[in-house]
C-alpha cells in the first residue's frame, strides 16, 4: 500500500510548511493513473498526521485528467490557523 508513504509524505511537507501553525485543510491533485486509492489515502493521512500540527487536519483528494500530469500527486493547497 504505497499510499502510507504518500501521506507520510504530504504531512512532511505540510507540517514543514506550517512552521508550528495547526493544519485544519489539505487538498491534493492526483493524477488518473497515479494508481492513488482517495480512501485509502484519506485513512493513511489520518495515521501518519496523528500527534502532529495536521492531526485533525481534513484531506481533501482531487483526481485530474490532464494529459501532462496524469501520473502526479501535488499538494495543491493548505490551509493553518
Amino acid at each position: 500500500m504505497h499510499e502510507l508513504g504518500l501521506a507520510r509524505e504530504i504531512v512532511r511537507i505540510v507540517t514543514r510548511a506550517a512552521a508550528g501553525a495547526r493544519v485544519v485543510r489539505v487538498v491534493v491533485r492526483v493524477g488518473a493513473w497515479s494508481c492513488v486509492e482517495p480512501t485509502a489515502l484519506g485513512l493513511c493521512f489520518d495515521l501518519a498526521a496523528a500527534g502532529t500540527p495536521a492531526a485533525e487536519a481534513s484531506l481533501e483528494v482531487k483526481r485530474t485528467e490532464a494529459p501532462s500530469r496524469l501520473d502526479e500527486l501535488v499538494v495543491e493547497e493548505m490551509e493553518v490557523v
